[in-house]
């Protein structure tokens, strides 16, 4: 595997649009859209093309918004992606700020609507605790 994994080829339906990603985490206050503790663990949901782990967290976004999604682990090293209303890859992550356990992306909706993020590991052998946020940047 090259990187990405190409959630697209995966969920039905999914195009990869432009990804904003710039990896950059907000330090200020701000409104926390989704914050859950998961577990990557035998019984999850199986990604075809690598057979890893995943699991999946929605939230309510607003056309115009940016957000800040994080997925940290210190069990294993994450893989982040995120669904557009319309089921498109608005963009994955692997890693952010030379950090190979954490994950990152900032986006800007261009939808009203329920966004999906997918909390996954790298590969197939990743299980362990980790935590996704999501939080509208100010």
């Amino acid at each position: 595997m090259t990187g990405q994994k190409w959630f697209a080829r995966v969920l039905a339906g999914a195009v990869v649009v432009g990804i904003c990603s710039t990896g950059a985490i907000a330090r200020a206050e701000s409104e926390v859209l989704l914050r859950e503790d998961g577990v990557l663990e035998n019984g999850d949901l199986v990604l075809p093309s690598d057979n890893s782990l995943y699991d999946q967290f929605t939230f309510e976004g607003k056309a115009g918004q940016t957000v800040t999604i994080k997925l940290f682990s210190t069990e294993f090293n994450t893989y982040l992606a995120v669904i557009s209303p319309e089921g498109e890859v608005l963009g994955e992550n692997d890693n952010v700020d030379g950090n190979a356990q954490d994950s990152a992306l900032e986006l800007t909706l261009e939808a009203d609507g329920t966004y999906v993020v997918i909390a996954n590991g790298f590969d197939a052998n990743s299980r362990g605790r980790y935590t996704v946020e999501v939080l509208v940047n100010p």
